[in-house]
């Protein structure tokens, strides 16, 4: 099992990822025991009746032995996928799930032919297994159908509209553009310290890709799509006028800052080729 893990996590055919794509075909069927299972103990209550269901033994076995199947496949399914948080709270739910269904499991084997608490432990176990495979579909189908998969089936009186931001001016166009957005800023406001290749403060220039990507005295200032470690950011938002960018000078507008930190998470893409005006 380690040595099929291992090969999915490279990216690899195996036969673990090829278990893995019947994932689909069989997790409904562990969501659909449990759920009747569950079903059945609400109306053994509705009906005042004070043990299981006879079926939901048969039931709760099923569901909990096909739970694990569909749970194993699922892992292979994911094997070598770029991880993300939909990804993980699906896996986690499902985990969680397999993990309340053996205890149910094994909590209805023992209820089975009493009454009492012990049925009422089981059944209660029965409802949250029921509660935790919802949670796990509901996952499943964010993660497939994207994060507007019941939204988008509401009626349009039920659904919440979005309101456009006020002012317009503050709607971002989709990227930034380092040439419209990021280059007239540096232009501007850091060339006087940092504009030429000699005598720049810190050895920093950003004059060019190269130099800019290099970095000065204290090391990189810009680290693509990670603007919490980039000084080329950070130093735009410090308190202290003495240490803030740009030197001796007001802080630059919130919304030039902001294109910056968006730059910077989006990769900071500098064109090659491209030249500050003379």
């Amino acid at each position: 099992m380690t040595s099929l893990l291992a090969l999915a996590a490279e990216g690899g055919p195996s036969l673990w990822t090829f278990f893995g794509r019947f994932h689909p075909a069989t997790v409904h069927f562990p969501i659909a025991m449990l759920s009747i299972a569950a079903l059945m103990e609400f109306l053994q209550i509705i009906r005042k009746k004070p043990g299981l269901h006879a079926a939901t033994f048969t039931l709760t076995v099923v569901a909990a032995v096909s739970a694990i199947v569909a749970t194993l496949m699922g892992l292979a399914n994911a094997a070598g996928r770029k991880p993300n948080d939909t990804l993980e709270a699906h896996r986690w739910a499902g985990i969680a799930t397999v993990v309340v269904a053996m205890i149910a499991l094994f909590l209805v084997n023992r209820a089975r032919a009493t009454e009492g608490r012990k049925v009422q432990v089981a059944r209660g176990s029965l409802f949250l297994s029921m509660i935790l495979v919802s949670i796990t579909g509901h996952w499943g189908g964010v993660l497939v159908y994207g994060p507007d998969y019941y939204s988008d089936a509401l009626p349009e009186c039920f659904k919440i509209r979005k309101k456009d931001p006020d002012p317009p001016l503050q709607r971002p166009r989709s990227r930034v553009d380092f040439v419209v957005d990021i280059a007239p800023i540096i232009e501007a406001s850091c060339f006087k310290c940092h504009g030429g290749a000699k005598g720049v403060k810190g050895k920093l220039s950003l004059a060019t890709k190269a130099l800019a990507m290099k970095g000065g005295a204290n090391g990189k200032v810009i680290e693509p799509r990670d603007p919490a470690n980039s000084s080329f950011y950070t130093l735009l938002l410090e308190e202290d006028e003495e240490k803030r960018m740009p030197e001796k000078a007001k802080a630059l507008p919130q919304e030039q800052i902001l294109k910056i930190k968006k730059w910077i998470e989006e990769g900071a893409e500098w064109p090659e080729g491209f030249e500050f005006k003379k």
